[in-house]
């Protein structure tokens, strides 16, 4: 049929060019390709549309958290675009589907348990710098929360993927992993107690975030990291540890000057960007030069 159709329209199309008659040559020309296109339309099936493992929410079903304090509600708006930088990011999306390479997996959870050690100290820090006794109950209790999980790490993927002590006593930190370390440390050591646990946040609510965002997905049959992804979101948003944290920093958020109030977006705004980095580090094995 299509050639049928050049054959028809060829001659005119020479003509048109002969004699420069270029209304001629541009009809001629048209023709058969609309009737290609109408064609095509009529008897091709549309490709399906690609299936996404990870839903990426739309803002406002993301963060109509009910109950979610108004200032850090805010915050997490104005982050949004790093939190969905986190949720499309290679290592979830294959974390999800189940076909992430199990030796970046163990090198996530080296990584993870050397952050949680810095994680924890600084905690410890802000717990000696803590303005009262309900500060102080609250940094003790997410230092319990980290202990928790690094036993949960030791007593399941550690020994699953063989991680050695050594590797664990000694590990050799992403830039990525060693750069977010240090910057809690030192947000909690140099600035005020708010600064320093606004830091600690984008930690708490990225991973509950995540995990609540990755359940919206259908579950892959056999995904060997399911376990994983279970851990975290489970708890209705009212009931989390992830909105208690949040509260809690919202407290502070209320009572800060602006000069204290900018710090601590600041230091929220450079932790979320750090969340990104450890993953994509891992990811992309992006590990210091030798």
């Amino acid at each position: 049929m299509l050639k049928s159709m050049y054959n028809i329209c060829n001659p005119y199309i020479k003509q048109g060019c002969v004699m420069k008659n270029w209304k001629l040559f541009a009809v001629a020309w048209m023709v058969p390709c609309l009737l290609v296109s109408i064609l095509a339309g009529c008897t091709v099936a549309p490709p399906a549309a690609a299936k996404i493992p990870i839903p990426i929410a739309q803002q406002d079903n993301l963060i109509a958290q009910p109950g979610t304090s108004v200032l850090m509600q805010q915050i997490w708006e104005e982050n949004y675009p790093f939190y969905q930088k986190i949720l499309a990011h290679p290592y979830n999306r294959d974390l999800l589907s189940g076909k992430l390479d199990e030796s970046l997996f163990r090198e996530y959870i080296i990584q993870d348990y050397h952050f949680c050690q810095y994680y924890k100290r600084a905690h410890a820090i802000l717990l000696a710098k803590a303005p009262d006794e309900s500060a102080s109950k609250f940094v003790v209790n997410i230092i319990g929360q980290i202990d928790d999980e690094i036993t949960a790490l030791h007593e399941g993927y550690i020994k699953k993927y063989n991680i050695t002590e050594q590797e664990l006593a000694s590990p050799t930190a992403y830039p990525g992993t060693e750069l977010y370390c240090d910057f809690l440390i030192r947000t909690a050591t140099l600035e005020p107690f708010e600064v320093g646990l606004m830091a600690t946040m984008p930690c708490h609510w990225v991973y509950y975030q995540v995990g609540v965002d990755m359940k919206k997905a259908e579950k892959v049959q056999g995904n060997k990291y399911q376990a994983w992804i279970d851990q975290y979101g489970t708890t209705a948003w009212e009931n989390s540890e992830a909105k208690k944290d949040v509260d809690f920093a919202e407290k502070y958020m209320q009572a800060a000057s602006a000069e204290t109030r900018l710090k601590m977006k600041n230091a929220f705004v450079t932790a979320m960007k750090l969340e990104y980095m450890f993953w994509d580090g891992v990811y992309n094995r992006a590990k210091w030069v030798e």
